[in-house]
């Protein structure tokens, strides 16, 4: 295992799949195309999968030039070793527990030899998932994917893995920043944190530490 400073995630990605210019990389759970709008301006050409039409709308519009299409992780819609690398940033553990090593497989599919697969999951520790446990507690889901990593290597799915750890530090304007974040996300918390909204807000401000560039 490496361990780094904390560090920025984009930076991470690039370092491992540097040179980036050219490179084909798809991003499965692309959501609203950050991550693709960070590598297309690095040199990638880039791709993402959704299941949300309306995120897949936001993406397109971020980042004209990807290739966007609706969608699953369990059945990409990519052929044999059509990308350079495939991409989960934080979005296995959003995948039914089931089906998470059939993801793993697709992406092994859609990079072929020599491709890598890259997955980007969060520990459920810190302060961030300290004040989110209010509305959803994903330490079970989260684990669920570090084991699917495990298993595609045992079942020989891929062949190597590199673990990295880092801290990740986020830093919010104020605790509705936050709120709006854990939201965004997964719009499915949307009830659960405005009926959990003053704990949230509280558990925020207790929790973080607030200098002039905002809570951290």
């Amino acid at each position: 295992m490496w361990m780094l400073p904390a560090g920025d995630t984009v930076d991470i990605l690039g370092g491992l799949l540097a040179p980036l210019q050219g490179r084909r990389i798809l991003d499965i759970g692309c959501g609203r195309g950050n991550l693709l709008q960070a590598l297309a301006e690095r040199g990638a050409s880039v791709a993402g999968l959704d299941p949300d039409e309306a995120m897949l709308e936001i993406a397109q519009a971020l980042v004209p030039k990807a290739t966007l299409k609706q969608g699953c992780a369990q059945l990409v819609p990519w052929g044999d070793a059509s990308m350079h690398a495939a991409i989960f940033l934080n979005s296995l553990h959003h995948i039914p527990i089931p089906d998470m090593l059939l993801a793993l497989e697709e992406a092994a599919r859609v990079v072929g030899k020599g491709g890598s697969v890259i997955v980007v999951e969060s520990l459920s520790e810190g302060s961030f998932f300290d004040a989110l446990r209010l509305i959803e507690d994903e330490t079970e889901v989260r684990q669920a994917a570090q084991d699917a990593i495990v298993r595609a290597r045992r079942r020989g799915i891929i062949s190597e893995i590199r673990q990295i750890e880092y801290d990740r530090i986020e830093t919010f304007p104020d605790a509705e920043a936050f709120l709006e974040r854990a939201v965004v996300i997964d719009p499915s918390r949307e009830e659960r944190a405005r009926a959990a909204r003053g704990k949230l807000l509280a558990r925020f401000e207790a929790l973080s530490d607030h200098d002039k560039g905002g809570y951290v």
